[in-house]
């Protein structure tokens, strides 16, 4: 990502908006909002996206949209092969108070990538208004824990929710790309086998 490459070439340390961001979750910190910052670190982390991800395809293939289950499982794996190359490659520090985590690198945000991910995959397939809400509340909620538990600079939870975005997108126009060929297919095989 461009916000990747201009962040490692000033510096790779944070920037204006990240020092102000975090130093303002400092000072906001309450044990209610710890509290409720280390539920979505739980419910955000690789184990539990797996579980719920495969939960969720489980679901789709149950309920007979197959087409769906496969925008999710697409999206999930590639979000997060996208995302461990980007940080694996950026190497940006993570702010040193964190209170969760010393692993890996900071940018983009795991955590905030899968959740844009997984929701935005989920309202496009299910195409319900609703879900689009939910999928604005869910995000802003993971990226916010991340930086109230200085896991991540604001930064790296932008890049993660547009990286998470755009790889639902993606996923999900080359699903119904590959959809629509295949429904020509079957038609036309209809047509020859009359």
């Amino acid at each position: 990502m461009l916000l990747g490459v201009v962040i490692k070439a000033l510096g790779n340390g944070p920037l204006g908006i990240d020092m102000w961001w975090h130093d303002l979750m400092l000072v906001w910190r309450t044990d209610v909002g710890l509290t409720v910052a280390r539920a979505l670190d739980a419910v955000g982390g690789v184990v539990s996206m797996i579980v719920i991800g495969i939960a969720l395809v489980v679901g789709l293939v149950l309920a007979r949209r197959p087409w769906d289950a496969l925008v999710v499982l697409t999206a999930m794996v590639v979000s997060e092969a996208v995302a461990t190359v980007l940080k694996l490659s950026l190497t940006r520090p993570r702010p040193a108070d964190s209170l969760v985590t010393d692993a890996m690198t900071s940018f983009p945000s795991g955590h905030t990538t899968l959740a844009a991910t997984v929701m935005v995959a989920l309202a496009l397939s299910m195409r319900v208004a609703v879900m689009w809400g939910a999928a604005a509340v869910w995000v802003t909620a993971m990226a916010w824990s991340r930086t109230y538990l200085a896991a991540h600079w604001l930064t790296d939870v932008f890049a993660g929710a547009v990286l998470g975005t755009s790889v639902a997108l993606i996923a999900w126009t080359t699903m119904a790309v590959i959809r629509r060929g295949a429904q020509r297919t079957i038609e036309n095989a209809d047509r020859l086998s009359r």
